[in-house]
């Protein structure tokens, strides 16, 4: 019985082999087929169409989101195009204003000058006048005189009086004489009353002349202002509009970049998941083939054992059972989100504007804060970035850059000049004037905001209204 169970068992093992051999070609084609499956599969997931699925966006999601930005920032483009025109505008307006400002003095100075002549002219005519009437009544005098002289008719007086004739010669030269001079004296008062009456009708002309053209220039100038006025409402209201969109476009970026994220991410998880799932199928379809391979060979060695005459054998294999492994992969979407910094915090509640409240709220910061690129105290201020925190603060916007703040005023003369005005060198620096013929002004780098007590340079007083 042991040897014949020997036997058996040595014959088995041969057939054991061989139905290995035989069943281990099906099995490479199926490990085989089921890799060509997996690359089918995968090739269906990346494919040349855009991804879907429920839980993270598609790829038309994100073709959505970036055609909103583009759209957002073409509006912001044409926004930014009108802007410039505005500007152009404003400064236009601003040398126009400048111009009819100039003009305007020009004429107040030309009819102050004018007026002072005319009262000059007034105080001729006056004097004239009074030499005229004292004129008058020198030959009214002398008339009266020669009268008396004459007494009678001189000519009976010559045939019957008894004078001699040098007498009467001498009566006659000084009568002549007295004649001339009454003449004389009333030709001086007849032409110092025409002197009066042309030297009076001048200065009314020349005052009413400069007057109409002071009032011209007047009109001009108030024209000028409101249409600067008018260009720079407008200019103020778009940047308003730019800003806005700049937030939403801010936002629309954030949006697209995080849904194309979430995209990418959703695609990547869910090619990750295939790929598991494709190498769980191959492992157990490997694991079935290599199971039916193992009871092949156990059936056909316990066919050949049965051929025994005598004895039987019992061979027995055991088969192993493929366990199947699944993997699951799950996408996770990252998002980004833009942050900007905190935006500047008012140190005191906005004010009504006020030119004292002005100066006294600008005097703190004075070798407190650096020059600098910034608009806020916590940074740093630029000349032009110290005048627009202030004015804020007050309820009043400014743009940054001087040409631009300029543009947002009018021109002041030094006669009308008040604190809180605001002190310009043209195109170079700004600061505010304390009402006293000093300024506060963020001056250079390296240096702190000061409170200069006097001006220097060539500077013009603008008013913000």
């Amino acid at each position: 019985m042991k040897s014949t169970h020997r036997r058996a068992s040595g014959a088995g093992a041969p057939a054991s082999a061989q139905a290995s051999r035989r069943f281990a070609a099906p099995l490479r084609l199926l490990i085989v087929t089921s890799a060509v499956a997996a690359l089918v599969a995968a090739g269906s997931i990346t494919g040349g169409s855009p991804v879907f699925a429920a839980n993270y966006p598609s790829w038309n999601d994100v073709l959505a989101a970036r055609s909103n930005e583009t759209a957002k920032q073409a509006e912001i483009g044409q926004l930014q195009s009108l802007i410039s025109g505005l500007a152009s505008e404003v400064e236009a307006a601003q040398a126009v204003a400048d111009q009819r400002w100039a003009a305007n003095q020009a004429a107040q100075d030309a009819l102050a000058t004018g007026k002072v002549k005319a009262d000059q002219l007034k105080l001729q005519s006056a004097e004239a006048a009074t030499k005229a009437d004292t004129s008058r009544k020198q030959a009214s005098a002398l008339t009266a005189q020669f009268a008396r002289s004459a007494g009678s008719d001189l000519s009976m007086q010559l045939l019957v009086g008894g004078q001699k004739s040098s007498d009467l010669l001498y009566q006659l030269g000084a009568m002549s004489k007295l004649s001339e001079t009454s003449k004389k004296i009333f030709d001086a008062a007849t032409q110092d009353a025409n002197s009066a009456t042309s030297l009076s009708a001048q200065a009314d002309a020349a005052e009413r002349a400069l007057s109409s053209l002071a009032d011209a220039a007047q009109a001009s100038l108030t024209d000028a202002v409101a249409a600067q006025q008018s260009v720079k409402s407008a200019l103020l209201e778009q940047e308003n509009h730019q800003a806005e969109m700049t937030v939403q476009l801010a936002a629309l970026t954030t949006g697209a970049l995080t849904t194309e994220a979430d995209y990418n991410a959703g695609v990547a998880a869910e090619k990750q998941r295939q790929l598991e799932a494709e190498q769980a199928a191959a492992a157990a379809a490997a694991a079935q083939a290599q199971a039916d391979a193992a009871a092949a060979a156990a059936k056909q060695s316990a066919a050949a054992s049965s051929g025994g005459s005598s004895s039987t054998g019992n061979s027995g294999s055991s088969s192993s059972i493929g366990s199947s492994s699944s993997g699951s992969a799950s996408g996770t979407g990252s998002s980004s989100s833009g942050s900007s910094s905190p935006a500047p915090v008012n140190d005191a509640p906005t004010q009504q504007f006020n030119g004292a409240a002005v100066v006294a709220y600008a005097q703190q910061y004075v070798g407190v804060v650096p020059y600098g690129w910034g608009a806020n105290p916590n940074d740093s201020f630029g000349c032009d970035g110290l005048t627009q925190w202030v004015y804020g603060h007050f309820g009043v916007t400014l743009p940054r850059l001087v040409s631009a703040q300029t543009a947002m005023g009018v021109r002041v003369s030094s006669s009308e000049v008040r604190a809180g005005d605001l002190v310009v060198w043209p195109n170079a620096h700004v600061g505010i004037y304390d009402g006293h013929g000093g300024v506060i002004h963020s001056p250079d780098w390296g240096r702190y905001v000061e409170h200069n007590p006097g001006l220097w340079g060539s500077y013009i007083f603008i008013r913000i209204v």
